[in-house]
């Protein structure tokens, strides 16, 4: 029954993460709580949701941006390189939370006439060491990302195909550092796998129902996914607080 669970939840997650390009990360590590410890739960989510964003980039590679993917592929090594040096030593950061959800909430109900949240080369570059250093502390990093991508001048394939590629960036980062923290895959290959195949047959999916969705249809979707993610994160912190 473990093994069901995970591969529908794998699969529903990628499709939602392939239709607006997130909150199926958060949704499968919300559900990968009840069945593993939390020392377990981020290397093997991260190695999942590698080949999730592997799979969604490439099938939406012609949409990628790429004056934004540049940058922040500079700035991931460099938040790698630090959580490598730090790792064992950190708390997990919750305050960054509140953050997070006070970004996701602005984008999602922002009056017109307030500005978007366009980050420049500079800004990428900057979101890239902050996405990669933290994305081994607190697991998901798709709500620290979205806001960043929710833009007017991206398309809708923009928004999910370069978010992609950017989170690909910060998972390929993470999987090493696991690897050289020692940490054991091989004892959960089974329910890895099994994760993995439902997130390359979810991805498929999702990804065609995009193509085939009007803009404004996906930025209702995408708002929406951005509010509820903001509220679980409240409600986590305001739980566990």
């Amino acid at each position: 029954m473990t093994i069901l669970i995970l591969f529908l939840t794998a699969l529903g997650s990628s499709i939602i993460s392939g239709l607006v390009g997130m909150a199926g990360g958060v949704t499968l590590l919300a559900v990968m709580t009840f069945f593993f410890p939390m020392h377990v739960i981020v290397p093997v989510h991260g190695l999942v949701q590698f080949v999730s964003n592997s799979s969604r980039t490439w099938i939406l590679r012609e949409h990628v941006h790429r004056e934004s993917f540049v940058p922040f592929l500079i700035g991931v090594p460099i938040g790698g390189v630090a959580v490598w040096f730090f790792l064992s030593n950190l708390d997990r950061p919750e305050w960054i939370l509140g953050i997070v959800a006070a970004l996701l909430f602005y984008v999602a109900f922002k009056p017109k006439k307030l500005p978007e949240l366009k980050l420049g080369t500079k800004g990428f570059w900057l979101l890239g060491v902050a996405a990669s250093f933290l994305g081994s502390l607190v697991g998901a990093t798709g709500p620290l990302m979205a806001p960043f991508f929710a833009r007017s001048d991206f398309t809708k394939e923009q928004i999910v195909a370069t978010k992609a590629a950017c989170q690909l960036l910060v998972h390929i980062v993470k999987v090493p550092i696991f690897l050289g923290l020692a940490f054991p895959y091989q004892d959960y290959w089974l329910e890895t796998a099994v994760m993995v195949v439902g997130v390359i047959i979810g991805t498929k999916l999702g990804t065609s129902l995009l193509k085939s969705m009007s803009t404004q249809r996906f930025m209702i979707l995408l708002k929406v996914a951005l509010a509820l993610t903001g509220l679980r994160i409240t409600i986590k912190m305001l739980t566990s607080s």
